[in-house]
């Protein structure tokens, strides 16, 4: 039978135990993509590159998982293959990793209104750019990347 003092011991190990359990979960990422306004099917895979190392991550019912590693990482380059062009976002900062729904845009001449006021019309070429928009439902609102050379076609 366990006595109230060795209850009181691992209470108090569990307490301090559990979170750091819970903070090495890798965080779940949901991933959408829209070309023109219009949803495409999100890639098979998706690879995550930081401290000089590559690692593919399935994407599963439009989500993947970011090694806890990663969360730690001074910045993290992003990969996508989507139709027949590599998306690569480079140096994305580690804040990215706590924003768990991303939604990646591409356009051909325009992006939706809603986003016209991250991108620089007259210096960005929209063909070769794509806009990363990061929510969370911990952080209100979200927030926009530009990447003004993230499109290249598939070889």
């Amino acid at each position: 039978m366990m006595t109230m003092s060795r209850f009181a011991v691992l209470a108090v190990a569990l307490q301090l135990l559990l979170p750091a359990v819970a903070q090495e979960q890798p965080m779940v990422m949901k991933l959408t993509v829209k070309h023109d306004g219009q949803n495409v099917p999100t890639p098979d895979q998706v690879t995550l590159s930081f401290n000089n190392r590559s690692v593919q991550v399935p994407v599963r019912d439009g989500r993947f998982e970011v090694p806890s590693e990663a969360t730690w990482a001074q910045n993290v380059t992003f990969t996508a293959e989507i139709g027949d062009e590599t998306i690569r976002m480079f140096k994305l900062p580690p804040e990215v990793l706590s924003l768990e729904d991303w939604t990646l845009l591409l356009a051909e001449k325009r992006y939706p209104p809603d986003y016209q006021w991250i991108v620089h019309k007259r210096r960005t070429n929209i063909r070769a750019s794509c806009v990363l928009v990061l929510e969370s439902v911990h952080a209100d609102p979200g927030t926009g990347i530009l990447n003004p050379h993230c499109r290249s076609k598939r070889k």
